[in-house]
């Protein structure tokens, strides 16, 4: 039977971590499905989805574990089992609203907008940040895409207007988008 795992690791940036990690993994005859990975500040950091026999997990486990002599934080999830079905529902579950956010950077932004999505119950299901320049003024600007989902039984309209007000009490845009079935 399959198993899937979920390996989040950290290390210092330099060439060849991806390498590493997809050696490990095919050398344990894991699979490696989904991944984000990006790098921030000088460090690598990412999220790997693995299927791999159920009587490999612990080959594999070992495996990840001896790459923190080369100077990667690694660490393991092992979801509930998950049939292929369920995972396949999973990866490609649907995204029914986008939310983009482009403001001045300040502390509390992504709190402040969460905030709002949990009260709507909506689920956060991707979300990109990062920071550039502002043309005239080399000012930091935030910039934030996320793909969200929700039960249509939720008022978009009141979110709406909630993230209407949070953009405007902090001086940023938030764009909502939802998508038509």
């Amino acid at each position: 039977m399959k198993n899937t795992v979920i390996c989040s690791f950290i290390g210092d940036d330099k060439t060849g971590i991806v390498e590493l990690l997809a050696k490990t993994i095919s050398d344990c005859s894991g699979n490696w499905l989904e991944s984000s990975m990006s790098k921030l500040a000088g460090h690598f950091a990412g999220i790997v989805r693995i299927d791999i026999d159920e009587d490999k997990v612990e080959t594999l486990r070992s495996a990840l574990d001896n790459l923190a002599k080369s100077g990667l934080s690694i660490q393991l999830a092992l979801p509930d089992k998950v049939t292929d079905a369920e995972a396949g529902a999973v990866s490609s579950a649907k995204h029914d609203i986008q939310l983009n956010i482009v403001g001045n950077d300040r502390p509390g932004i992504v709190y402040e907008v969460s905030q709002a999505l949990v009260a709507a119950k909506i689920n956060v299901v991707n979300m990109q940040t990062h920071l550039s320049s502002a043309p005239m003024s080399g000012d930091s600007l935030f910039h934030s895409t996320m793909s969200l989902t929700h039960d249509n039984e939720q008022d978009l309209d009141a979110l709406d207007l909630q993230l209407e007000k949070i953009a405007e009490r902090l001086s940023i845009e938030i764009d909502l988008e939802v998508q038509e079935p």
